[in-house]
């Protein structure tokens, strides 16, 4: 997780002559602090009752509007009636058999949306996390002619935690109250696009042309790349073929103070879509800390152990989105949370070494097989395990950096085609800076699984794929 910087100034005065923070390191530039500056994050104090009723009237809203356009189209999944509701109540959760882009994204999605109904409304993260319960459980039970789905609770609910917060944040970055005209415009215009809750809540309040204080310029870096990919079908028919851009955002200063306390004060989000003529891909994943204690092993090192929620939503090498074809490289859904550590070791003369591990318990996790099919009425099976994430940055303050990450994921199958899953990815990658943060990235990326399954043949698959591309850090 490479964060930009915070003041160094936040850390206490027994501690303030060390290099605690990135910018103190030298990583990053700080943001212009003002002194009126407030933070937008920040839930009410003292709450009344009404913040914790409108959320329930957000949450309802939500899904009434998402219901109504099918229902209004008839689509037969929205042409609900009591005798509907009172089957689901009967019949209970299943396991059911949505294309993996709607389960694995949407329903995140929408359950990030649920999230935000309460942040808006001044609530906490951990306040918000029943309102998305409920969302996803309104859903499921009245909105929808298919029983309750067992992993579109899970997914809706742990994906829209993730999503909740960390877009709710990269929205409020971009705001600023005290400014106006087309500055003020166009900044309420990218916060609505990046969490359309949260832009929508300004507007109906008014606080969208509203004077206020600025915001809390929060450390926030951002990666850029765009260039050809190699990533295709196991065959290797995909080489050369693909245009990828990806983006990530890494997000607050998680070495800035002794202790984070606040979930999401560091966090990082990156997204991705490869596009040819045959295939339309795309990623989303990242970390964000919950709660972490600061560390140093020496007078320069610092480092952070902490709890973190991580979510991974990958899908590429297939030849048409929404189809229940399990060809070519497989798609991969990751929810999961457990404990991580991030360091971060200068060795002189601009150079540094930054390690992150994290070791992760997967309650919902999703995997393509050709087997599914046969069992589910789909290409993937669900599975609950684990994963480990391994990463190290060697970065140069001027020349750029290089780097290594291991993800590996293990996955026993509990809906699906029977048994476990093993696989992952090793990324090898450099980046060369041209001038001023603007450079040539490369990338050379293994993907394999072995797949020991109980009543079909194993499946084993491995392959290389190239990537070369323009980037920028800023």
């Amino acid at each position: 997780m490479e964060c930009s910087s915070a003041r160094a100034d936040d850390a206490p005065a027994s501690t303030r002559s060390r290099p605690l923070s990135l910018d103190a390191l030298g990583v990053a530039t700080p943001g212009v602090w003002q002194p009126n500056a407030v933070d937008y994050n920040v839930s009410s104090a003292p709450k009344e009752l009404a913040n914790y009723l409108w959320p329930v009237v957000g949450v309802m809203g939500i899904n009434l509007t998402l219901w109504s356009i099918p229902y209004a189209l008839g689509v037969p999944f929205a042409q609900v009636t009591p005798s509907v509701w009172r089957e689901n109540f009967q019949t209970g959760f299943q396991w059911d058999d949505n294309e993996f882009e709607v389960n694995q994204f949407a329903h995140p999605y929408q359950g990030g949306m649920y999230f935000s109904a309460a942040r808006v409304n001044g609530l906490t993260f951990w306040e918000a996390v029943p309102y998305t319960m409920f969302g996803s459980a309104m859903w499921e039970f009245f909105l929808e002619t298919e029983q309750p789905s067992t992993n579109d609770w899970m997914s809706t609910t742990w994906g829209g935690y993730f999503f909740g917060e960390s877009l709710y944040r990269l929205s409020n970055s971009i705001l600023d109250d005290s400014t106006s005209g087309s500055t003020r415009f166009w900044k309420e215009f990218a916060a609505l696009a990046v969490n359309p809750v949260n832009g929508l809540d300004r507007i109906i309040s008014g606080q969208a042309w509203a004077d206020g204080p600025p915001g809390v310029q929060v450390p926030l870096a951002i990666n850029l790349r765009v260039g050809p990919d190699g990533i295709g079908l196991s065959e290797g028919t995909g080489w050369g073929q693909t245009i990828r851009a990806w983006i990530r955002f890494d997000y607050g200063d998680m070495y800035s103070k002794p202790r984070i306390s606040t979930p999401f004060e560091a966090f990082n989000l990156a997204a991705q879509l490869s596009v040819s003529s045959k295939i339309f891909g795309q990623a989303i994943d990242g970390t964000g800390v919950l709660f972490g204690e600061r560390f140093s092993f020496g007078a320069s090192d610092v480092n952070l152990m902490a709890w973190v929620l991580s979510f991974e939503y990958f899908t590429n090498g297939t030849t048409k989105m929404l189809t229940r074809d399990a060809s070519g490289v497989y798609q991969l859904g990751e929810m999961g949370t457990g404990a991580a550590w991030f360091g971060r070791f200068p060795l002189g003369s601009g150079f540094s070494i930054d390690p992150e591990i994290d070791l992760l318990a997967v309650p919902t996790g999703a995997i393509t097989s050709p087997y599914a099919a046969f069992e589910a009425n789909r290409n993937y099976s669900y599975g609950l395990g684990g994963a480990v994430k391994l990463e190290l940055d060697i970065r140069h303050e001027r020349l750029g950096r290089v780097y290594a990450q291991v993800d590996r994921y293990l996955y026993y199958i509990v809906d699906g085609a029977r048994g476990t899953e093993h696989l992952g990815t090793l990324q090898l990658g450099a980046f060369a800076n041209v001038y001023a943060g603007h450079g040539v990235g490369l990338t050379a990326i293994r993907y394999d699984r072995n797949s020991y399954y109980r009543d079909y043949p194993d499946l084993f698959d491995a392959f290389w794929s190239g990537q070369v591309h323009y980037e920028v850090e800023f």
